[in-house]
């Protein structure tokens, strides 16, 4: 039996918990972290899980195995139930730097870091789905595995690929999860741009800059000489290449010779062999600088994320899945919240229009999507059929890794877009446990894209920054 869409008893567990989901949410906005370091997120989200069905969730470390870390954990994982099909719902923890933000519809800075992604809106989904989930299945005897994994890192696109090195993903049949978005919520799948990042260092000679210039040998030359060579490149590489960098240390003062600079570069790219070409070339820039400047080149990879093999079929299914839960009920006070922040942002008058501020939650199916996005969700794709589905919980105007998707996530506006989409998963998972068409479909589509093995995408070692 359904109410609303959903099986009576995931509906039961939101109608009791949701505010409790809601201050988890708040909680995690409230104390954003970033990178690999979501210890607070990390330990809040261990003491809901147990508080709400998994007593034996495992807090860890992404890349340390699945052993128990309290002292500096960043993942937590839970799991219910045995055998197949095994069913994971992805979260994530990390937010962005420089984005802090306080929960009003106006540039009101936070120092530090920020949730300007929503990650803690992803996070509330998947904790959602996967309690009001266990709660059904406990309670109908549903067989299967149950398996959640909330995860850091996806920023700096490592978090799932470490908790892959630790096996998370291998025995998964599934893998499902919801991003937030400037965009009405959408089940269809987006193409995903690959990255290689690295970091580049120069090793020169120091010397006093007016007096003996010409006994240094300057490193900061080097990276400028580097990014100039990037900058002729850019002419000659594929349309879908993008390059970007950022000069992380340029000396110390004008007046002295730097004898260490560095830059880190994101190298991005629709599919695997263009991005190594891209990089390798990225490479060689830094290699010839070094030469015309006589300094040493350090070059580190710091992360990779791979080709994102979409799986049609599953998408297909959670569309049918979010079709028949209601849209969102935004009242007249977060309409008024969005119509200002657009304002304060764009500097020009709001849609009158509702929806125009913020974005239904219902959006027919179309197939692949234009608009790109990379994601280490990417990762899950190589061992498992994966769904990465998006939209919602900000107001349209927002851009992306930005202020008003800090302001938004958290507030109402935010949290009930995660609500709604944590339905969406616990839904399409319960009826996936007992739709084994389902699981063989989305397999042997999974088979038709001719994965490469996941060890072959990664046969460079990733150095620590």
């Amino acid at each position: 039996m359904k109410v609303n869409g959903l099986d009576t008893l995931i509906n039961e567990w939101y109608e009791k918990h949701e505010a409790e989901l809601d201050a988890y949410m708040k909680d995690i906005w409230a104390h954003p972290e970033l990178g690999l370091n979501t210890k607070h997120a990390a330990e809040a989200s261990l003491a809901f899980a147990k508080t709400h069905g998994f007593p034996d969730a495992l807090i860890c470390r992404a890349g340390e195995g699945l052993e128990e870390n309290t002292e500096n954990p960043n993942a937590v994982i839970a799991e219910f139930g045995s055998g197949k099909p095994v069913i994971g719902i992805v979260g994530e923890l990390d937010a962005l730097p420089g984005l802090g933000n306080k929960d009003v519809p106006g540039k009101d800075p936070i120092e530090g870091p920020g949730h300007g992604c929503g990650h803690n809106l992803i996070a509330g989904a998947a904790m959602g789905a996967a309690c009001a989930l266990k709660y059904a299945m406990e309670k109908e005897g549903i067989k299967g595995t149950l398996r959640l994994v909330e995860t850091p890192g996806e920023e700096v696109g490592r978090g799932k690929a470490l908790l892959a090195k630790d096996g998370v993903f291998s025995d998964m049949d599934m893998a499902i999860m919801w991003h937030p978005g400037s965009a009405p919520f959408s089940t269809e799948p987006q193409p995903g741009l690959c990255i290689i990042a690295g970091s580049f260092a120069f090793h020169g000679k120091t010397a006093h800059a007016a007096g003996a210039p010409w006994e240094g040998r300057s490193s900061l030359d080097a990276v400028q000489l580097m990014n100039m060579g990037v900058e002729f490149m850019r002419e000659h590489i594929t349309k879908d290449c993008i390059v970007h960098y950022q000069i992380t240390n340029g000396g110390a003062a004008p007046n002295i010779v730097p004898d260490y600079a560095s830059v880190k570069y994101f190298c991005r790219a629709a599919n695997n062999e263009h991005v190594k070409d891209l990089y390798d070339r990225v490479v060689r820039c830094g290699e010839g600088a070094a030469h015309m400047t006589d300094t040493v080149f350090e070059p580190k990879l710091i992360f990779i994320i791979p080709y994102f093999y979409q799986n049609m079929p599953l998408h297909e299914y959670l569309n049918g899945i979010a079709q028949q839960i209601p849209d969102i009920e935004y009242t007249d006070e977060e309409y008024e919240f969005a119509k200002k922040l657009t304002e304060n942002y764009t500097g020009k008058e709001a849609p009158a229009e509702k929806d125009k501020l913020i974005a239904p939650a219902k959006k027919d199916f179309c197939g692949m999507q234009e608009k790109s996005t990379c994601t280490d969700a990417a990762d899950m794709s190589y061992f498992c059929p994966t769904a990465h589905i998006h939209g919602g919980g900000t107001a349209l105007a927002s851009p992306g890794h930005h202020w008003t998707i800090t302001a938004c996530s958290g507030t109402s506006i935010g949290f009930k877009a995660a609500v709604r989409a944590g339905k969406v998963l616990a839904e399409g998972a319960l009826e996936a446990f007992g739709d084994q068409e389902l699981i063989d479909k989305c397999w042997a589509y999974h088979k038709t894209l001719n994965i490469p093995s996941y060890d072959e995408v990664y046969n460079i070692p990733i150095e620590e920054e």
